[in-house]
Order: C-alpha cells, then sequence, then structure tokens
C-alpha cells in the first residue's frame, strides 16, 4: 500500500527537549519525515509519509502524550505550500511572463505565460539552470554575476524550427547583507509589443470631434451636420478635397461621433508605402508567406481596426493590384491574409478620402469604376478655404492659439487688419499653409499682435507662398486679358508658379513634397501635368 502525504500541527508549551521527543516518536514509528515547519506562536507544522490510518491516529496518540503538546490536529497542507500555491497564483494572474532564478541560475519559480512564450514545459525547466535551457546567453545571467537591472531587452533566439522572439526586464533578488540571492525577470511576446506599441500610437492621438473644426460659414455648417448624420451608419464614406483641407480631421470626428468610437481608428496613407509594404500593412501576412516574414505571421490594419474604422488616405494612388484587393474587401467583408488560404471576416468601417479627380482616373482606365462606386456610396467634399474666405479669421486666431501652446509662447492676436489681408489670399495650401506661415511668424516675433507687415516679412521664405501683395516680397503673378480664364486655371496657374518656385530652392521631389506638406508623388504628378522640368538631386 503507497504511503499517504500527511501534515500536521501541533500545538506546544515550549520547553527544552520537546524537538527531541517529537522526533524519537517518529523515529520509534519508522515514519519517514518530508518536512517541518515551526512558527513563531508556538505551532509546528509537520509533513510526512504515512503507510496506514491505523499507523496515523496511533502517531497522534503517541505524540498528545508528550510533556508541553496541547493538541494535535491534521491539515491540508504545509504553510510554504499555502504560500507556494498563493504566489503561483498571482504570478498566473499577470499579462507578463515571469521568470526566477536562485545564486545558481536554477530556474525556481516560471508562470504559464514564460512558459507559452518560451515554448517550456514548467515540469521540464523548474529546477534546471538557464545555460542548460537557452541556447544563447540571456540577460538574467549577466544580472547575477554583477547585480545590474536591465529593461526592455530585445531577444531572438532559435529553437528547433521555431523562432523565440521577445522583450524582457530583469531585477536582482538582493539580502540586507548586500549579496545576490537570485534575479527575476519579465518577459512579453514581441508580438504583444508591437500591438501595444500600435494602440499606444493610436491612444496618444488626441481625441479629435466635430468641435475641433473651427468654422463659421454656412458651407462649413451645412458640411458637419451632413458629416454628423452620416456618422451614425456604416456606409463607406469618400472625403474629397484638396490638399491642406482637413480630411484626416474630419475622418476622426466623423469615427468619434460614430458606435465605433471605442474602437481603434487606424489611418494609413496609400501613397506613402511601396504596394508589396503597403499590401502587408493592410492584410497581414501568415508565417513562412515570405522571406523576412515575422515568426507566426504578422495581423493586418483590417483585423487591427476590427469593430472600428479604417482611414485610406490617398486613395486615388493605389496601384491596380491593391485596387482589386481593396475591392474584394468591400463587397465581401472579407481578408485573406498574404501567403493565406482562409477567408477571415472583418467589421471594419471605410472612410477614404483624396485630392485627385476619381471621376476623370476612371475614365483613363487608371481607377477601377467599379471600385469608385464603392467608395463614393457617401461623399463629402471639403471647400477649400478661398471658397469660404469668412472661416479664415477664426481658423487662423484658433492655429494662432494652438501653437503658442506648443511653441510654449505667450499668446498672441491677430489684428482686423491682418485678418482682412489672410481673407484676401487663395492659400492653394489650405489650412495647413496656413498653419505653417502662421508658425513662422510666431517664431520670429516677439510681438503680442501679428499685423499685416509680418506676413509681408516672411511672405518671401514661405516656400509656396500665396501672399498677393506686400512691400518688396515676392508675389505671384496670374495674367488676366480681356476674358477672365475659369477659376480652375488660375488655381493652376498659380499651383504651378509654387511649385516652380518651391523646385527652384528644392530640387528634389521629396524635399518639395515634405515642404509643402503632400507626397513625392503627387508633386511628380504636378511636375508631369505642368511640364516642369526637374533635376533631381536626392
Amino acid at each position: 500500500m503507497q504511503a499517504q502525504e500527511i501534515v500536521i500541527q501541533i500545538h506546544f508549551v515550549d520547553r527544552l527537549g520537546l524537538a527531541h521527543e517529537i522526533l524519537e516518536i517518529f523515529k520509534n514509528e519508522k515514519i519517514s519525515l518530508l518536512g517541518m515547519e515551526a512558527q513563531t506562536n508556538q505551532v509546528m507544522m509537520v509533513k510526512f509519509a504515512c503507510p496506514s490510518d491505523r499507523k496515523l491516529q496511533r502517531l497522534m496518540a503517541e505524540l498528545k502524550k508528550i510533556n508541553g503538546i496541547q493538541a494535535v490536529a491534521q491539515r491540508d497542507q504545509m504553510p510554504y505550500e499555502h504560500r507556494e500555491h498563493q504566489l503561483e497564483t498571482i504570478l498566473n494572474s499577470v499579462s507578463e511572463g515571469i521568470l526566477a532564478v536562485d545564486s545558481q541560475g536554477q530556474i525556481t519559480h516560471i508562470n504559464d505565460v514564460a512558459c507559452q512564450i518560451l515554448d517550456f514545459s514548467r515540469e521540464k525547466v523548474l529546477g534546471k539552470t538557464v545555460e542548460e535551457l537557452f541556447s544563447i546567453e540571456i540577460p538574467i545571467q549577466e544580472t547575477l554575476k554583477t547585480g545590474r537591472s536591465y529593461r526592455f531587452t530585445e531577444i531572438k533566439m532559435k529553437k528547433g524550427s521555431k523562432v523565440i522572439h521577445y522583450l524582457t526586464s530583469g531585477v536582482p533578488v538582493i539580502n540586507e547583507k548586500g549579496q545576490i540571492m537570485g534575479a527575476v525577470a519579465t518577459v512579453k511576446d514581441y508580438r504583444q509589443v508591437e500591438e501595444i506599441l500600435s494602440k499606444v500610437e493610436l491612444g496618444n492621438k488626441r481625441l479629435t470631434t466635430f468641435d475641433d473644426i473651427v468654422h463659421q460659414s454656412g458651407r462649413m455648417r451645412q458640411l458637419v451636420e451632413t458629416a454628423k448624420i452620416v456618422a451614425r451608419g456604416n456606409s463607406t464614406i469618400l472625403l474629397r478635397g484638396e490638399s491642406g483641407t482637413g480630411k484626416e480631421l474630419f475622418a476622426r470626428a466623423i469615427h468619434m461621433e460614430s458606435h465605433r468610437s471605442l474602437a481603434p481608428f487606424i489611418a494609413v496613407n496609400c501613397a506613402a508605402l511601396p504596394e508589396t509594404l503597403l499590401e502587408s500593412e493592410l492584410f497581414g501576412y501568415e508565417e513562412g508567406a515570405f522571406t523576412g516574414a515575422a515568426r507566426g505571421g504578422k495581423k493586418g490594419l483590417f483585423e487591427q481596426a476590427e469593430n472600428g474604422t479604417l482611414f485610406l488616405d490617398e486613395i486615388g494612388e493605389l496601384s491596380p493590384h491593391m485596387q482589386v484587393r481593396l475591392l474584394r474587401v468591400l463587397q465581401e467583408s472579407t481578408i485573406r491574409k498574404i501567403g493565406g488560404i482562409l477567408e477571415i471576416p472583418v467589421n471594419v468601417r471605410i472612410i477614404a478620402a483624396t485630392h485627385r479627380n476619381l471621376e476623370e482616373m476612371v475614365r483613363q482606365k487608371t481607377f477601377r469604376e467599379d471600385l469608385y462606386y464603392r467608395l463614393d456610396v457617401i461623399p463629402l467634399r471639403i471647400p477649400p478655404l478661398r471658397e469660404r474666405p469668412e472661416d479664415i479669421p477664426l481658423t487662423a486666431q484658433h492655429l494662432v492659439r494652438k501653437i503658442c501652446a506648443r511653441l510654449g509662447k505667450p499668446e498672441k492676436f491677430l489684428t482686423k487688419e491682418s485678418a482682412d489681408f489672410l481673407m484676401n489670399q487663395t492659400w492653394p495650401g489650405n489650412v495647413r499653409q496656413l498653419e505653417n506661415t502662421l508658425e513662422r511668424i510666431i517664431n520670429v516675433s516677439d510681438s503680442t499682435e501679428i499685423l499685416p507687415r509680418h506676413f509681408n516679412q516672411w511672405a518671401s521664405t514661405e516656400p509656396g507662398s500665396c501672399i498677393l501683395q506686400g512691400n518688396g516680397g515676392r508675389g505671384i503673378s496670374v495674367p488676366l486679358g480681356d476674358k477672365i480664364p475659369p477659376l480652375k486655371e488660375i488655381v493652376g496657374e498659380v499651383e504651378k508658379q509654387v511649385l516652380q518656385h518651391v523646385l527652384e530652392k528644392y530640387p528634389s521631389s521629396r524635399k518639395a513634397g515634405n515642404v509643402l506638406g503632400v507626397s513625392n508623388t503627387t508633386i511628380l504628378n504636378k511636375i508631369k501635368t505642368y511640364d516642369i522640368i526637374l533635376t533631381e538631386k536626392e
């Protein structure tokens, strides 16, 4: 018959030789002790292997006969086992992996998360050293030698056919004498880290609402009211408008007004990434889909934006291949990862934006007609500043306040003359250009008032400036004959001169794009449209 593990609790009055008499009884009964723990309140706990209930009762009777023993009772576990169970419960309740070693590098504790990340079995690792278990030297070994902590160290190691990729931090365990007794490390799967960073990045974006869209014109008031209504639905929205009009601002406000506001809002510029990278970012990929693919694959932005909103800016820059892939998502509400065979359902609202003439692109066969109609369910056109000049003073003062706060400068104010002056400009760069102009003036001026002379003084150094007048400042000339040309031609002439002026100083499509706040693809398209000769000097 197999012996049972028994725990008994002994209450006693302390006296000399008591412990010896207790041990003698266990020796006489030929019972092996497995553990003993004395507590400060004159209580002793003993764990032993007992072959039968009969022998247990005889043992307890013999113990009670000892002078000084007040009571003997059976218990479920030893105090150290209770503490160990509590510690294990605590360790397994946290989301990070935890690994503890003693002074010799032997693993004393490891929680379930660490076992999963490191691909270990708890039974096989406890009591083993880190040197035995890890194929490379890990930071906790250095901590045992030096007593120095480490933070957020990235580790990659091969284990059979797998690559274990994680982030770890560790601290030494030091006793009151300053001796290193061991170390504790936290472990986090690197894929979780990437997801957290993505969420943090999104979370750091200030929550934008329609209250942040400064306006007083009737056109903008009507647009905002319409946007609030359509925000409550799930239909695809297409934001149209020139560069710098605030399309992303509208997209964020629509998201916050919708029932999806507690879910992610993810923005991606379709012109900013090469086709292959954009595809992997949007749709994700399976493990082994291509050379360099991360182990375990990767979630795409469609999956990360689940139940939320995906904002596709510069949608007109999508390649034909990506247009087909996006069309399928809009039709089927499913995605297929690169290298995958499964269709994954997604619940994401699409808000697209472009400054390009999609209708003309459809006629030229550079943009799919079926995709155009899928995107153009609810079109919202954001008017440029020149079509709503009454919004300029209010917008400008709002920007001044925001810029001063960001730069840590005392608040400045626009004079009425400056407001009138700004309303007479065409602002081809719209709100973005207005903000850049104001920021330059705020940086170089100590005056509490922004005067017209400040714009005149700095207009010639503003690449792409649309300041039309001003005491020696560089202006833009638009030829007007007897017949006034259409507004589109006037704007085109202004845009061409602005671009030529910028390219004189920044003879590179990338640099010019950075100055004007658009992609280098947009600059190259404009150069082609206006037959501007450019010698790249990247």
